[in-house]
């Protein structure tokens, strides 16, 4: 009795975490798709909050950009700068009529910043900070990019 119950428990627990090994699928959204679902979209950056920043594109929607940690901007000395045009590639969510944007780069005046990978994943995933504290896990886009 003690064995059944204890496997009824273990089997419920498995089930219970499934979820957190969800994964999301890539919406759709406007600009343009490459292959692999990734968007590029043109525009005007109207706010930079880090660790967001907003873009408005040339039909008039916006997309709030998650930057992801301050100090690897600070490490790749690239500013965003506000009013002024740039280009951002990466996944896009529309959640409730708000679109989100997960870039993999973003070019600004000439230069660029590279933030994930091709797979997706961020730059800073796994990477040392100057406290020599681990900074991303690169597993879960909430963990991702914060």
């Amino acid at each position: 009795m003690k064995l059944t119950n204890t496997i009824m428990f273990t089997v419920l627990m498995l089930f219970s975490l499934l979820p957190a090994f969800a994964q999301t699928g890539k919406s759709s959204g406007s600009g343009n798709s490459d292959k692999d679902g990734v968007m590029s979209v043109s525009g005007i950056i109207i706010k930079v909050n880090h660790p967001y920043a907003t873009l408005k594109d040339e039909s008039g929607r916006e997309y709030e950009i998650h930057l992801g940690p301050y100090w690897y901007w600070h490490r790749e000395k690239f500013e965003l700068k506000k009013n002024v045009k740039a280009r951002v590639r990466g996944e896009v969510e529309n959640v409730n009529g708000q679109y989100h944007f997960y870039p993999w780069e973003i070019a600004q005046d000439g230069k660029s910043i590279s933030l994930a990978d091709e797979n997706g994943i961020p730059k800073w995933a796994g990477v040392k900070n100057k406290a020599n504290k681990m900074q991303g896990k690169g597993q879960g886009r909430s963990n991702r990019w914060k």
